[in-house]
């Protein structure tokens, strides 16, 4: 084809014809031989063929850039996702062993209240609930009244404590 006399095809181009005249030569016994077939110069043949030639030519062209580009962007697309994805796994490994971690303490605690448990139930007990209401209560406000309902002076010193009073 002419497309490919002008751009990648001319060695086959060449091999043929050269095969091609072999073979005739043989065929009709002409006693040449063939050395060398050479394609010198390929011209089109109007001007309107060449225009339409060199836009195929830049179609081409655009369009490997065009795939060249697309990618490029999904080799780019490709490693973001790969490096935000690396960074999830990451994050959840973390996660996952600082998780590990804390039920490995809560563990440990557990066993160490139920050692406690096993030599005094009763004192375990009664510490488990005064921490259990110490925790509960630890922002409460302190009022104290008397059995009529009403409410009895005191001197807040829980307050004081907790603002770093005298």
């Amino acid at each position: 084809t002419v497309d490919e006399a002008l751009t990648d095809g001319r060695t086959k181009i060449i091999n043929d014809i050269r095969e091609n005249l072999i073979d005739l030569v043989n065929l009709y016994d002409l006693g040449i031989s063939i050395i060398n077939v050479n394609l010198q110069d390929v011209d089109l043949p109007t001007s309107q063929v060449d225009a339409a030639f060199k836009a195929v030519t830049d179609a081409r062209e655009e369009r490997i850039t065009k795939i060249n580009e697309a990618e490029k962007y999904k080799n780019e697309k490709i490693n973001q996702v790969e490096g935000e994805l690396a960074a999830i796994l990451s994050k959840a490994e973390g996660e996952k062993i600082t998780l590990i971690e804390k039920a490995k303490g809560d563990v440990a605690q557990f066993n160490a209240i139920y050692s406690e448990y096993k030599n005094n139930p009763e004192i375990t007990r009664h510490r488990l609930t005064i921490q259990a209401l110490e925790l509960a209560f630890k922002d409460a406000q302190l009022i104290i009244v008397d059995d009529s309902g009403g409410t009895v002076k005191y001197l807040p010193i829980d307050n004081m404590v907790r603002k770093g009073g005298n």
